[in-house]
């Protein structure tokens, strides 16, 4: 099958300029996120087991950006205050 979900955490992302600043994503720009296909994070999402929070807006899923940002980020933050 696909990646696992251990795969996708050991992903990079994109620069923080490339980043959408929205709150919420589509399945397009999410898939990046996650070094997967937007099908795949569709299906994902419709089977319940999307690692990240995901919401049906408008008849369309929307991922978290915030979660997106979080489930890639490094293990213990990176923003200074992990001990």
């Amino acid at each position: 099958m696909g990646r696992t979900l251990a795969a996708m955490r050991e992903t990079t992302i994109t620069a923080d300029a490339d980043r959408p600043l929205k709150p919420w994503l589509d399945a397009e720009e999410a898939a990046p996120f996650l070094c997967t296909t937007a099908h795949t994070l569709r299906r994902l999402a419709r089977e319940g087991k999307c690692p990240v929070l995901v919401r049906r807006i408008g008849g369309r899923w929307r991922f978290s950006r915030i979660d997106l940002e979080r489930f890639v980020a490094p293990p213990g933050g990176d923003d200074g205050t992990a001990a």
